[in-house]
């Protein structure tokens, strides 16, 4: 089977297209044809180096969002997955094995290959109101935004909700799911376009290009200066000192990543006095009942991924160069 890997960290230009033999399923495992898998933030940030996961080892396939159809069942499995249509839950140990995870696409190989060998209880029918590459699109950002605004925030009707990072894969199902919930969502954005685009094509309320626009007075003139009700963050770093100046008393910030950088300096007094509870929230230690109700979402059509490109699998390092520049709205896949 062809599959693209890399040996080393480093930028795109390290990823290499390799055959190598076909994966065999032993018990209580499957293999699964490769229909599309998506790119998502930890996929660049393992292979350029800047961060490490527990179990990462090279040469490394990553793709932890995977959706295709099983092509064989371990000795002793249920042959009537062959044929099926399914995604591949990623996360393969609970979250009781915190600090020691095994996850597909991180300490095995991904989907960024014509096939996958995963657990057999990782696979879960496609939504047959999702399109394969709308279904590899779907499990990381929807079960985040769901964990994070559902079991954590609890967003309430008439609530306002500020979506940092609105243009990538993360923002536009976090818009999406605050939409379902009956609240009002400020989004952000770098561009004009994208502002428009996250109105258009998301539902967001109110788009603000932050290179223009000063995002806390906005969010302080829509609530007549009381502050939003819940941030859902992928971004930290500088802007998380300006975040506690948008904020109402009570307000739950959910913070799900750090593409602005690692470190932050906050203001105290805005922390305590304003009762912020600041929430990180990390998609693998989602339970069996958040999984589950995340992809409900997908099958009563609450909610619909954006496909921004999908490019052949052997273009991914280009992919991944589109990721990096942020060109994009919505989640870029990957097809064999």
């Amino acid at each position: 089977m062809k599959t693209v890997r890399y040996h080393q960290t480093g930028g795109p230009e390290v990823l290499r297209a390799e055959e190598l033999p076909d994966p065999k399923a032993g018990r209580g495992e499957a293999v699964v044809r490769v229909c599309a898998a998506a790119i998502n933030r930890l996929d660049l940030f393992l292979r350029s180096g800047a961060s490490t996961m527990p179990g990462f080892s090279l040469p490394h396939t990553g793709g932890f969002d995977i959706a295709g159809e099983v092509v064989a069942v371990g000795e002793g499995g249920d042959s009537s997955w062959i044929g099926k249509a399914v995604v591949v839950d990623a996360r393969v140990t609970g979250p009781e094995a915190r600090g020691r995870l095994d996850i597909v696409g991180i300490t095995r190989p991904g989907g960024f290959a014509e096939q996958v060998l995963a657990p057999a209880h990782c696979l879960r029918p496609k939504p047959d109101t999702l399109s394969f590459e709308e279904a590899a699109a779907f499990g990381c950002v929807y079960l985040t935004a769901y964990r994070g605004l559902v079991s954590y925030a609890g967003v309430r009707p008439g609530e306002v909700v500020l979506v940092y990072g609105g243009g990538g894969g993360a923002g536009t199902a976090a818009i999406q799911v605050a939409k379902t919930m009956g609240a009002t969502v400020v989004a952000t954005a770098g561009t004009d376009e994208k502002c428009a685009r996250l109105k258009e094509l998301a539902g967001a309320d109110h788009a603000i290009n932050h290179t223009s626009q000063d995002v806390v007075k906005f969010c302080r003139g829509l609530t007549d200066g009381r502050g939003v009700d819940v941030v859902f963050d992928p971004v930290w770093g500088e802007t998380a000192r300006r975040t506690l100046d948008a904020v109402a008393l009570g307000a739950r910030w959910i913070v799900i990543g750090m593409v602005g950088g690692l470190d932050a300096t906050l203001k105290v007094s805005n922390l305590l006095f304003r009762e912020v509870r600041v929430q990180g929230v990390v998609e693998f230690y989602a339970d069996t009942d958040q999984i589950d109700k995340a992809w409900m979402m997908a099958g009563h059509k609450l909610v619909r991924p954006i496909i921004a490109k999908s490019w052949p699998l052997g273009e991914l390092a280009q992919a991944q160069r589109q990721m990096e520049a942020g060109d994009f709205v919505g989640k870029i896949v990957v097809v064999p």
